[in-house]
């Protein structure tokens, strides 16, 4: 029996770029995860105590810069260009910001860790060119796309929320130790979490996810326009008027209504996106939909909190405060990378590995390269962990967070079990190269192929 090859419409096609560059991200991402694996029980007790500790912000920081960013990264530099069906503005670039990035991260880690001022310093500003210089490489790729629909403005309106959002984490790195911020500290570090983690994680994930979900689902014509653009407005001018009003001191009045705002846009997203797996045509067992459900209600609940939070008027010290971060980080930006992660590698690994034998023998559909039980598995424990982890954090019970975090740790350690398993695939045929892969997919594919 033979596979048929996939469409190349999908993730992949002549405007992307080499493999090796996305990969060396993921790889990255995969590897600060298995940190975040083993870890998991010990920094959920130290989180319920708030953000102070150099060590919680050292937990918080290897999953935002070492798992998220370097995620996200890799994956906009495959999948913009085929978004916007444009090259990427420089490769070479793209490379030069892995290097930075890594570097950054390398010193970041025991700078915060050790409380090592010249290392945070140093660290930061390399965090901060490399972010900055991936910035730029996407911008200047979608400024040259021939046409922007309500996906590419997301990603467009996503790169300004990491614009600020790491200039604020540069001026906390420098205050590290000069304490030049005085008051300010807390303002902006809070102003610093809602624009990476709303203005552009949240806002970027919603795009992506739009694009993804209707591609796996055939059902990317059932997407409402109108309400996908109204969720990128809420959710974007929420996020940065949320952090512009803890920055500036605003009146409650106004940082309540850009709570709500951003509360109304990801009820808008887990809408759009429980409506696409509602319609899709292509039907039976995607272990991608659940993980995605489950991330767009933990952003519901995130929002949902912040708000009710800020109404309440509760205090920077108050345990609530962790518990947003938890379901904004963990919740959404990682349970929706664990999902969308078994379609987007496993065809990318297919397309270098398999692509070239397409329709000479049969080789192997996207699912049966990795565990679908484990996988499933690993989501019933991953999930588990979110609520397990909200009463800990709400309770500061040190029992629950740790039993939390073994759960969550379970699920990761099955994740990452099938990681393994599809990264075995990786390596393609002697002489076989990206476009040559592209070019041997695209030879003769059929309506349907392993993505079916």
């Amino acid at each position: 029996m033979t596979v048929a090859p996939p469409r190349p419409t999908g993730i992949s096609s002549a405007h992307a770029p080499d493999l090796d560059l996305p990969a060396r991200f993921m790889a990255l991402g995969m590897a600060a995860l298995v940190l975040v694996a083993l870890v998991f029980p010990f920094a959920l007790p130290l989180l319920a105590r708030g953000f102070a500790a150099p060590r919680v912000l050292a937990f918080v920081h290897l999953n935002t810069l070492g798992v998220i960013a370097a995620v996200i990264m890799g994956a906009s530099y495959q999948l913009v260009p085929v978004v916007l069906q444009t090259p990427l503005a420089s490769v070479a670039l793209g490379r030069v910001t892995f290097w930075l990035h890594l570097t950054g991260l390398v010193l970041f880690f025991p700078g915060l860790w050790f409380a090592w001022t010249p290392g945070v310093g140093a660290s930061a500003t390399l965090l901060f060119s490399g972010l900055l210089l991936y910035l730029g490489v996407i911008a200047v790729t979608i400024a040259r796309a021939p046409r922007r629909d309500v996906v590419a403005w997301h990603i467009a309106v996503s790169l300004a929320g990491l614009a600020g959002g790491v200039t604020l984490g540069l001026l906390l790195a420098l205050n590290e130790g000069a304490g030049f911020l005085g008051g300010l500290t807390l303002r902006l570090m809070a102003g610093h979490a809602t624009l990476m983690l709303g203005g552009w994680v949240a806002v970027l994930l919603g795009g992506v996810s739009y694009r993804l979900a209707g591609m796996f689902t055939l059902a990317e014509d059932r997407l409402s326009q109108p309400v996908a653009w109204l969720e990128l407005a809420l959710t974007a001018l929420g996020a940065w008027g949320v952090a512009l009003a803890l920055v500036l001191s605003a009146p409650r009045p106004l940082l309540l209504l850009a709570s709500l705002a951003l509360l109304a846009g990801q009820a808008l997203f887990a809408g759009q996106l429980a409506h696409l797996y509602h319609v899709r045509r292509r039907r039976g067992p995607d272990v991608h939909i659940p993980f995605a459900l489950v991330a767009a209600a933990a952003g519901v609940a995130a929002a949902a909190l912040l708000a009710g939070g800020l109404a309440a008027g509760t205090g920077p010290g108050a345990r609530l405060w962790p518990l947003v971060v938890w379901l904004a980080l963990v919740g959404l930006a990682e349970t929706a990378i664990q999902g969308f992660f078994y379609k987007i590698a496993t065809f990318l690994v297919w397309l270098r590995r398999y692509a070239p034998q397409a329709g000479k023998r049969r080789v192997p559909k996207l699912e049966e390269l990795y565990g679908q039980q484990l996988a499933r598995a690993g989501w019933a424990c991953w999930t588990l962990g979110l609520p397990l982890a909200a009463a800990g954090l709400l309770s500061a019970s040190p029992l629950v967070c740790r039993l939390a975090g073994l759960a969550a740790g379970l699920g990761l350690a099955a994740f990452l079990i099938n990681v393994a398993r599809i990264a075995a695939h990786w390596r393609a045929p002697s002489g076989i190269t990206h476009q040559r892969a592209l070019g041997s997919s695209r030879a003769g594919a059929p309506e349907k192929g392993p993505l079916s």
